[in-house]
């Protein structure tokens, strides 16, 4: 009985980890948009509720086969009720970026009142991506 037990308790932990095998060989990369030429790497901001300031920065990408011009980063600000309240866009200190490339960019605004919520987007030329 012991065995039997046993047999059936290895059968279903090999069954459960070949199940879970198959779930993480089945998940694809992320797929990027054709017409997408900078994305954000990464983004982080620091606010001083004394002082109503706004300060950050974040890593823009060239991940097309081109340069890109003027790379930047537009932050929205938004209020408790979810409306924009406010925005900042700074462009990186790079006015080119080749394909491959990273710039960091930073960013700071004075608020006057504090951000309930934040949406980091990047852009290059004069058009948000």
């Amino acid at each position: 009985m012991r065995s039997k037990k046993a047999a059936v308790t290895g059968f279903v932990l090999a069954l459960m980890v070949l199940c879970c095998a198959n779930m993480v060989l089945a998940q694809s990369a992320c797929e990027i948009p054709q017409d997408l030429s900078v994305i954000i790497m990464d983004a982080k901001w620091d606010f001083d509720i004394n002082t109503g300031r706004l300060s950050g920065e974040g890593t823009i990408k060239n991940i097309s086969e081109n340069d890109v011009v003027a790379p930047g980063l537009s932050v929205g600000i938004f209020g408790v009720t979810g409306e924009l309240i406010n925005n900042v866009a700074q462009r990186g200190a790079e006015p080119r970026l080749s394909p491959g490339k990273s710039v960091k960019v930073k960013f700071h605004i004075d608020l006057k009142e504090a951000p309930a919520s934040l949406m980091f987007m990047p852009f290059e030329g004069m058009v948000s991506t």
